[in-house]
């Protein structure tokens, strides 16, 4: 199975999973803002898809090594790609976490505004940044997971 189509379906699966999950964060009182209440439904989300991929995460761990240095180091890669896809993740609700946050600052003191926003935009462009960078990244793993891939499906076909 290949990156694309395995990521397609743990993305589904956690997602599924996720918008089902308890967690702590529950407990938020609700927002009469829409856009907090929003922002704190994707914190939840997030929050229930990272638990889940990393229990994922943990069983791929676990399976036990193989013979075939290709298959070993496909294994590798695919980890590599959920850990990746995980960081992604706990990047995103981190995000979402300090935006509330700083509505939370701007509703409790409209003073702060300029700050704030000047705090905000700061971080957005880290953000932004960071998530290219992932981008980078994940693009460099499916690069050499295919080669990989195509290495050790070649031998079936020569």
């Amino acid at each position: 199975m290949n990156v694309y189509r395995s990521i397609s379906i743990g993305l589904a699966l956690l997602t599924a999973l996720g918008c089902g999950g308890a967690t702590a964060e529950r407990i938020q009182p609700p927002s009469a803002d829409p856009v907090v209440e929003m922002l704190h439904q994707g914190i939840l989300e997030l929050t229930a898809n990272i638990d889940e991929l990393n229990r994922h995460v943990a069983e791929l761990q676990q399976i036990p090594p193989a013979s075939d240095p290709r298959v070993q180091e496909l294994r590798a890669l695919d980890l590599s790609g959920w850990q990746l896809h995980l960081r992604q993740w706990i990047l995103q609700r981190e995000h979402l976490r300090f935006s509330v946050n700083q509505i939370q600052r701007v509703q409790a003191d409209a003073r702060e505004k300029p700050v704030i926003w000047n705090q905000w935009t700061n971080r957005q462009q880290q953000f932004a940044a960071a998530l290219d960078d992932l981008r980078a990244q994940r693009q460099m793993l499916e690069r050499k997971r295919l080669e990989i891939e195509s290495q050790v499906l070649g031998q079936y076909f020569k």
